[in-house]
């Protein structure tokens, strides 16, 4: 019996796009499972994310789909390996909730995220003791065993800004100023943050920009949002919205146009990231002297 698989982000990109080809072809599940000399149940397994993909039932599936390019078959392929590959979170998967183990995925699989934070430092560029300051929420005393847990996580997320294979995340992000004045962990913590945001902001992959108070009201409102976009073939794009206990996920073409438009209105509004820059060092000099 074959054991259902839980989806991991990847795969649903996978699934979601294969159903697109399939339809832009005017096919139905039933062609797809005749090809492949299977149930259209299979068929339906991979387009949900739910199961993954062989090489070969993939170039099956590419010939009657009508991809030739060899580039572009090439995507393909390389999509469905790396939907097959053991992560380095996968251990976690009990002690995690699934949208957060969705979020991780993310970051480790997309090439590029946009997004927009109005009162707290995102976890990609947050510091250790930052760190340990959100996840307490103001609490006094030691993590516990599950706030270690998401500490380590957030920490590691941190890595794909600077990793080898595959590229490193591009990473474009407009920062309230309140994220910046917001004392979490106290001014020292604080500060330490700030210092660390100037450095993260100097590698070739990551633009930086702040939002100032002046900037009045914007597109999108005082919330926070994330775009992940996907490399090709995928050509896919997740916005990511945030409250208090989890995370909902947009895919929708109409959704990800709209934050996209309100995202490029916010980076429009927002400081340069020169000047974004030296905001932060003049805040920081600020907190040296409180």
């Amino acid at each position: 019996m074959t054991v259902e698989q839980r989806p991991t982000v990847r795969r649903r990109v996978l699934g979601a796009n294969l159903r697109r080809l399939r339809e832009d072809n005017g096919l139905y599940l039933e062609d797809a499972a005749e090809q492949l000399s299977c149930h259209a149940a299979k068929v339906s397994r991979i387009e949900s994310g739910r199961s993954g993909i062989r090489q070969l039932d993939l170039r099956v599936l590419l010939d009657l789909y009508g991809v030739k390019d060899a580039a572009e078959r090439e995507g393909w392929l390389a999509l469905a390996r790396e939907s097959r590959r053991q992560r380095w979170w996968r251990v976690l998967e009990d002690r995690l909730p699934q949208d957060f183990l969705d979020l991780v995925g993310l970051e480790d699989e997309v090439y590029e995220c946009r997004g927009f934070q109005p009162a707290i430092v995102p976890g990609l560029f947050q510091t250790r003791s930052y760190a340990t300051a959100v996840i307490q929420g103001g609490s006094p005393g030691t993590l516990d065993e599950s706030q270690e847990t998401k500490l380590r996580v957030r920490l590691e997320r941190q890595k794909a800004l600077t990793r080898s294979d595959p590229a490193p995340l591009k990473v474009w992000m407009v920062l309230g100023e309140a994220a910046l004045r917001q004392q979490v962990g106290g001014v020292g913590v604080l500060r330490e943050q700030l210092l660390h945001l100037v450095e993260v902001a100097q590698l070739p992959n990551v633009t930086l920009q702040v939002l100032p108070f002046t900037a009045g009201a914007c597109q999108g409102g005082p919330y926070p949002f994330l775009i992940y976009s996907f490399p090709p073939p995928a050509e896919l794009e997740v916005v990511l919205l945030e409250n208090f206990a989890s995370h909902a996920y947009l895919e929708t073409r109409e959704d990800t146009v709209r934050l996209g438009g309100a995202f490029d209105h916010l980076r429009a509004t927002a400081l340069s990231a020169l000047k974004s820059e030296a905001l932060i060092v003049e805040i920081v000099n600020e907190l040296k002297n409180a």
